[in-house]
């Protein structure tokens, strides 16, 4: 049996150890940095405020959310559409 010689002779520099990257300044050596994405920063406002609420809200928000995860709530085109019409009017 015959085995061929590697044929890129570079490969082996990827399996070598990784160079080390110097710490950032301002932050303490030995300690780890979170950032959080804004999006992350606005879900966990939306969560505050939500659990901010008072039992009755909260049921209510619940009931609607499985009304729509059912496919049961349903939407008044014309009151969508008549607040529409009254907030372009009110320009």
């Amino acid at each position: 049996m015959k085995i061929n010689p590697i044929a890129n002779p570079n490969i082996l520099s990827a399996y070598q150890p990784a160079k080390t990257i110097p710490a950032k300044s301002g932050v303490p050596a030995g300690r780890d940095e979170v950032i959080f994405s804004d999006e992350a920063l606005s879900f966990s406002k939306i969560m505050a405020e939500v659990e901010s609420r008072t039992p009755e809200e909260r049921a209510h928000i619940a009931n609607i959310s499985n009304a729509v995860k059912n496919g049961e709530y349903r939407v008044d085109s014309g009151k969508i559409a008549d607040k529409i019409l009254e907030s372009v009017l009110k320009r």
